[in-house]
């Protein structure tokens, strides 16, 4: 014999279902109304001046060491055949200077080197609260590579992984919408080379000019 306390249940439970459905709810609306999607797409940095206006990040020692003149990395030892650097963490800053973390699956990987062929690399999907953003935070955790003889080259992280802090142009996030963000990487002077190792420094473009607001 059935449980009269189960049979209660279930019959609320059937209602409740045709209830949402006669409502017209969705997954999008149960996960919450006041969220939309962002698309991140990286491309290679052009212009005459590859080293113009760089955001540059946190700084492995050996590229300190760099700047403080005790050491010269051969920028024009450009050998990859690929170079996948891993994204575990990516924030947007609101316009109140809040960061805000990106909904989408981490880690995931991107193969540089097509961008620096002149491809454009398109990156998972996330989700933001609907609102305006100025600035990109990308935290990066490991880079492996192969080199043009087929050499496995991997490159240990600073602790924390490298921050790349990238401002860019105000941007609206609209229920219902995608909007689309452009990052610009300067590929081959994001590789630092002394002797034989090499160092990761990623270097990206802010977005400083933006248009005018109508």
């Amino acid at each position: 014999m059935m449980n009269p306390g189960y049979s209660t249940g279930l019959k609320r439970s059937l209602a409740l279902g045709v209830a949402l459905i006669a409502t017209g709810c969705n997954v999008d609306g149960l996960m919450g109304g006041n969220d939309a999607r962002v698309r991140l797409v990286l491309s290679r940095e052009g212009g005459s001046n590859p080293l113009a206006a760089i955001a540059t990040s946190a700084m492995p020692s050996d590229a300190q060491a760099d700047k403080n003149g005790d050491a010269h990395p051969n920028h024009s030892a450009w050998s990859f055949q690929s170079a996948n650097v891993t994204l575990s963490s990516v924030m947007v800053r609101t316009l109140d200077g809040e960061l805000i973390p990106l909904e989408v699956d981490m880690p995931f990987s991107v193969d540089v080197v097509k961008i620096d062929g002149g491809r454009e690399v398109q990156l998972p999907d996330g989700v933001l609260p609907v609102g305006s953003y100025d600035q990109v935070v990308l935290v990066m955790t490991a880079v492996q590579g192969e080199a043009a003889d087929g050499t496995l080259i991997t490159i240990e992280p600073p602790g924390g992984g490298w921050t790349a802090v990238i401002p860019i142009c105000a941007f609206d996030v609209a229920e219902g919408e995608t909007a689309t963000v452009g990052l610009t990487l300067n590929v081959r002077n994001s590789f630092l080379r002394v002797g034989s190792h090499w160092s990761f420094l990623p270097r990206f473009r802010p977005r400083l000019e933006c248009p005018a607001a109508p």
